[in-house]
């Protein structure tokens, strides 16, 4: 579909769109590994036999460790990655660029082909109600 377009701004919005989903595809994969791997962690080291006393303590500073995460990740204010973000959300919502470009584009020449059946009434009533030009004869 990229090669069959000579339009620039239609080969972007395909473009957009791809790296979208590839992105949100990437995205998924690693925040599966992500929290597989700290499942992982989070269950041997809650789960250690010799620290049995200790498990609530290990427990209770997991989650603040985990809120601290969260509380560092909610400040990070990265401008550069904010398109990107974007990109993904609108994939992540199904949001095609493309298709609100094409639907632009219908909406646009359909208002312009009512602009021109509007004029073209408006000059045949207007030819219409004007009387007849007088006939000059020559003599």
């Amino acid at each position: 579909m990229l090669i069959g377009t000579n339009d620039e701004h239609e080969r972007r919005t395909l473009v957009e769109d791809t790296v979208g989903k590839i992105l949100l595809a990437c995205w998924h994969g690693v925040k599966s590994e992500i929290v597989g791997v700290l499942r992982g962690v989070i269950d041997q080291y809650i789960n250690d036999e010799p620290v049995e006393p200790k498990r609530e303590y290990r427990f209770d500073q997991l989650l603040r460790i985990g809120w601290a995460f969260r509380e560092a990740i909610d400040h990070i204010q990265d401008r550069s990655l904010n398109p990107l973000r974007r990109i993904m959300d609108d994939a992540e919502l199904r949001v095609s660029k493309h298709q609100l470009l094409l639907t632009e584009r219908a909406e646009l020449a359909s208002q312009s082909n009512e602009a021109r059946h509007t004029l073209k009434r408006k000059r045949e009533t207007s030819v219409s109600a004007e009387p007849p030009s007088p006939v000059k004869v020559k003599r």
